[in-house]
Formats: C-alpha cells, sequence, structure tokens
C-alpha cells in the first residue's frame, strides 16, 4: 500500500509539472510572437487592452530626449538601479509612449537618450501603480512608471501603456528591427508582466494529475477498511444462532 500510495502521489505530481511546463512553453511562445502594430493594439485615448498584456509591438515615431526619465528602485540581478526611460512620439498622432530603453546602475553614468526616428520592438505594459509617493517632484527620477502621474509632468498625450524595449535576439522578428544606437548601452529588462496563457492549456496533465491523487486516497481508504474488519472481534463466532436455539428447543426429546 505504501508503495501503491507513493506512486499514486509522485505520478500526479509529475503530470501536475507537466501542465505548468505547458502554460510556461504558451507564454514563452506569445512573448515571442510576431510582433504587432501598437496602433492596431490600442488607440491614444482608449484604456489599457489587459488581454494583450506582455505581447511583443513594433511602434514607429520619433524620440523625445528632453522628455527621458529614470524609474528608481529597480533590480538586475543583486544590483539596485534605474530604468532609462525615454518617449516616442508614435508616427501619426500626436500622442507618446514611453519606452523602457534598459537598465543602468546610476543616472549619472546613463548613456545620452537617443534622438531621431526610430522603429523599436517591445513588450505592451499596463501602467504601473503602487501607494509610494514621489517626494521628489523636481527630478526626472520616479518610484513608478505610473502614466496617470506623468501627464501632468509632460507637454504630450501618453497612451494608457508603456514599453518594454526587447533584446536583439536570434531567430525572433525583433532581431530585424532597427535598434537606435541610444539604447544598445543599457542592459536589458526582461517583460515585468507576461501574458497570460490560455484557460485550458495543461489541463489535461491537471486532470491527470488530479486523478492519480485520487487513486491515492482511494488505495488510503482501502486499507483502512482492510485494516478495520481485520481487527474487528467477530462476536458473532462466540454466540450461537438465536433462530438455531429456538428452533432446537422445539423438537421434542426421544424421552
Amino acid at each position: 500500500m505504501v508503495i501503491f500510495v507513493t506512486g499514486a502521489v509522485l505520478l500526479g505530481v509529475w503530470q501536475y509539472q507537466s501542465s505548468q511546463q505547458d502554460k510556461q512553453d504558451q507564454v514563452a511562445e506569445l512573448v515571442h510572437a510576431k510582433p504587432k502594430a501598437f496602433t492596431d493594439l490600442i488607440g491614444p485615448n482608449d484604456a489599457f487592452p489587459w488581454e494583450q498584456i506582455g505581447r511583443p509591438v513594433t511602434v514607429s515615431g520619433i524620440w523625445m530626449p528632453e522628455e527621458t526619465i529614470f524609474i528608481d528602485g529597480m533590480e538586475r540581478g543583486s544590483q539596485v538601479g534605474f530604468w532609462a526611460v525615454t518617449p516616442v512620439l508614435v508616427e501619426d498622432t500626436e500622442s507618446a509612449v514611453y519606452v523602457v530603453r534598459g537598465w543602468t546602475p546610476e543616472v549619472g553614468s546613463a548613456p545620452p537618450a537617443p534622438r531621431g526616428h526610430v522603429t523599436v520592438t517591445g513588450w505592451l505594459q499596463p501602467s504601473d501603480w503602487t501607494d509610494v509617493a514621489d517626494d521628489r517632484k523636481s527630478d526626472n527620477v520616479f518610484p513608478q512608471l505610473d502614466v496617470s502621474d506623468l501627464i501632468s509632468r509632460t507637454s504630450y498625450d501618453l497612451y494608457s501603456a508603456y514599453l518594454v524595449r526587447s533584446p536583439v535576439e536570434d531567430n525572433w522578428p525583433a532581431s530585424s528591427m532597427p535598434v537606435n544606437d541610444g539604447a544598445t548601452d543599457v542592459a536589458d529588462v526582461p517583460a515585468p508582466q507576461l501574458p497570460e496563457p490560455e484557460a485550458t492549456t495543461g489541463l489535461r496533465n491537471l486532470l491527470y494529475a488530479i486523478e492519480w491523487w485520487l487513486f491515492g486516497v482511494f488505495g488510503i481508504y482501502v486499507w483502512w477498511r482492510y485494516v478495520r474488519d481485520t481487527l474487528r472481534p467477530r462476536d458473532d463466532e462466540d454466540e450461537e444462532d438465536p433462530e438455531k436455539i429456538t428452533q432446537d428447543e422445539r423438537v421434542p426429546s426421544d424421552a
């Protein structure tokens, strides 16, 4: 019984891990899918499309270096530094979207903000919001990338989203996208929020896992019943059948 239950538990864990791996594989596939046009997913006055979170998009426009900001408290491994963020005035619009160009250990050592026209690929992210207040209103360092807070500090209309510039990787469409020189001297930043896998992804393996665990529970129940029945005193062996006694009493004696 111990071997059976242990096997059922381990097989259930294996199936559960397989279901989680399926979800991770789908997320990785979505993160590295063919980028869509930024303006096809969101308009200047649209709310953030939550079903598109973490999806790769491509935006074309003009860098606005004078609007560059830095986000404090950003970790990279064991180091804590800053995100270097510069908005792009989106082509054929009067609205801008902030682009996280990368990570830098110090504001003073950050590379100059890029200039000119650019086509950049990045992961679509919603506006950050925390309860951390910005105590330094006069500088360009912020505790989070909150679009609603930045609207009052810029002369441009802003999209309700921002992009995290994607790194140049082999065998991915972003590799063919031109990257401005001003974005190459900062460390790559992973997407803070990834796309959600479909609800049915890995469902079959998850059901198999539950099935194996139920087998284990059933095995324990059968073992418990067997032990209970084996150890229970059998009183009917020590007493005669009352019906038989009654019948014997009705038979007259030979005497």
